[in-house]
């Protein structure tokens, strides 16, 4: 996402991301926008349910003071999509601001649009190899040497669950998703756990 930001993307150019069902890039979106841009400059709305008008204000409102905005689910919404092109042409954005687009994929999806965009595909690394490398990126270890082989057990975890995904049905009923926000609760817990057993016996 670094290099996207830093070398591919401009500030009137949106950057969106093409989803499989089930996956959704914005936890590891929110993560990175707080590296770069702060929390409180980071803001994300769901898309459907009468949200047209606020997405509008709030990106009239980011583009000034250099924000980053996300508008999750465009494929709920194709019918306005043509009005939110038209916005993003008028924007006179400053040059830190950002807009990132989630959408699954759809007949309907306005063809300017989508050629005015950046295009990423987001979907799960092939392979436990690589699926471990990309978690690796995103997880912080510790001085704790028993803190990081729970770590390392949960990014296994990680990517056995999303590499078993391929083999639906057989075996398991439904899809698991277990994305990127679901590994990093795991990991503060694993952070919790480890402060309460260090010196002693666990506390739950």
């Amino acid at each position: 996402m670094r290099n996207i930001y830093e070398s591919e993307s401009t500030p009137l150019e949106p950057i969106l991301f093409i989803i499989s069902p089930g996956s959704d890039p914005s936890t590891e979106l929110a993560a990175f926008a707080e590296t770069v841009v702060g929390r409180q400059c980071f803001h994300e709305l769901a898309m459907g349910g009468g949200q047209n008008e606020v997405a509008l204000e709030l990106i009239k409102n980011a583009a000034e003071r250099g924000e980053w905005v996300c508008l999750k689910n465009l494929h709920l919404v194709t019918s306005w999509l043509p009005t939110l092109e038209k916005e993003i042409k008028q924007l006179n954005a400053d040059k830190k601001f950002r807009l990132w687009l989630t959408s699954e994929p759809h007949g309907k999806f306005p063809s300017i649009l989508l050629q005015s965009s950046l295009k990423i595909t987001y979907e799960t690394p092939p392979g436990v190899k690589n699926n471990l490398s990309r978690t690796f990126n995103y997880v912080t270890p510790s001085q704790d040497m028993q803190h990081n082989q729970l770590l390392f057990i949960l990014s296994w975890f990680h990517a056995l669950i999303q590499e078993r995904r391929k083999y639906i049905p057989q075996g398991w009923s439904k899809y698991y998703e277990f994305s990127f926000g679901d590994l990093k609760a795991g990991e503060l817990t694993l952070a919790d756990v480890t402060a309460e057993t260090k010196g002693g016996k666990p506390q739950w």
